[in-house]
């Protein structure tokens, strides 16, 4: 605990401030953390506004520390510095709120065998194809398969890294296409119960994923549970997939249900799988937008849909996503129009040229199509982060 008086060490991505510098906590004052102006060598060095700082206790290893922000100086009573606290994520030492973050979108559906990952797969590497940097995290505590979908056989999971055993660089993989792929396992329902330096660290992970990629793609588990709803409430879209079967479909309308619920207006867009006949799309489309506006008061946009096809079966029979199996197949088409559409069709960002597009420009042009980075804090993974703890720690 950041309790004060406890010594800590400091050090900063400056080059005029080398070595370790030393310093203490004075106090957590407006969830910001209030420490000492650092001493090196007994000697007062004057930290800019705006320095990142890696923090860490005194006498505890670097992966105990924390990376911190200062956001201002006083010099009365006492000299001190104000940083952020660990459990928020700096944004790389601008003094304003960036309009770039990684924005955070929810894979998930009311039932298993509709689909859910196999679409998140193939989804996460049509929205790289255009352009984004793209991270698949697999959030499904109860049957991570995204690696096993892809016969990518990683040897390491979020699990190390929640662990304290390994870094965010020792367990990311490179999927198809430069999707960069987090695999799962089972301990993620445990976040409540993590310490402060195991929140540290995982804070630690995503702010990382927040600076190096453009979109978030949660595969989530299916149904109701708080390990699936907590993952939907945080995320800032929520991809609901389902088929057209009648289970399938009062599943889903559970899910949105159960989720409204717990939050109002949330970002909820609709994919219709497995479609074999030609109603059946308008069918699950009509019945799902129509009964929730009018009964849960909860709009949802619907993307569009994928077809019943021996190529999608093949391609998970072979361990390859269909969209690179079977480029020309209608199931890789209609995958790709819902990638356009939820890109948004205004925007222009050439595979080598996405970081470029991100510019104060481009960015309002994104985000009128509803999947640029968020704004301010209330969007992207510094929300994410801090909504999921909430959320974990009230359901734990």
């Amino acid at each position: 605990m950041l309790d004060p008086g406890l010594p800590l060490k400091l050090t900063t991505n400056n080059p005029l401030y080398r070595g370790t510098l030393d310093s203490t906590v004075v106090k957590v004052e407006n969830n910001q953390l209030i420490i000492a102006a650092p001493l090196q060598d007994g000697k007062l060095t004057l930290l800019p506004v705006g320095t990142i700082l890696k923090v860490r206790p005194a006498g505890s290893t670097e992966e105990h520390g924390f990376q911190a922000e200062i956001l201002s100086r006083t010099f009365q009573p006492q000299r001190t510095l104000t940083v952020t606290m660990p459990h928020s994520i700096s944004r790389s030492g601008r003094s304003t709120p960036a309009p770039e973050t990684a924005r955070v979108i929810a894979v998930t559906s009311g039932k298993g065998g509709v689909g859910k990952t196999t679409l998140s797969i193939n989804l996460s590497i049509a929205l790289q194809r255009l352009g984004y940097r793209v991270c698949l995290i697999d959030v499904d505590l109860g049957t991570a398969n995204v690696e096993f979908l892809l016969n990518l056989n990683a040897p390491y999971n979020i699990g190390h890294l929640l662990n304290g055993e390994l870094g965010l660089n020792d367990i990311l993989i490179e999927g198809p296409e430069g999707v960069t792929i987090l695999p799962g396992a089972s301990g993620l329902e445990k976040l409540a119960n993590l310490n402060e330096w195991q929140f540290t660290r995982l804070v630690n992970s995503f702010n990382e994923i927040d600076k190096n990629y453009d979109l978030v793609v949660l595969d989530t588990g299916a149904g109701i549970s708080s390990n699936v709803t907590n993952f939907l409430m945080a995320a800032d879209e929520i991809l609901l997939v389902t088929n057209p079967d009648p289970h399938a479909v009062l599943d889903a309308y559970a899910l949105i249900k159960t989720i409204s619920r717990l939050r109002d207006k949330l970002n909820i867009k609709l994919i219709v799988n497995r479609i074999t006949k030609p109603g059946d799309e308008t069918k699950v489309k009509l019945n799902l937008l129509n009964t929730c506006r009018s009964y849960l008061d909860q709009p949802i946009e619907f993307l569009g849909s994928v077809p019943e096809s021996s190529t999608v079966s093949g391609s998970i029979r072979d361990m390859t996503p269909f969209v690179l199996h079977y480029p020309d197949s209608t199931a890789t088409a209609c995958l790709l129009n819902i990638a356009h559409r939820l890109s948004g069709a205004s925007l222009k960002t050439p595979a080598a040229g996405a970081a470029q597009a991100r510019g104060e420009t481009e960015t309002a042009q994104a985000d009128e199509a509803g999947v640029a980075a968020g704004q301010g804090e209330q969007k992207g993974l510094r929300r994410f982060i801090g909504e999921l703890h909430k959320l974990f720690s009230a359901s734990g």
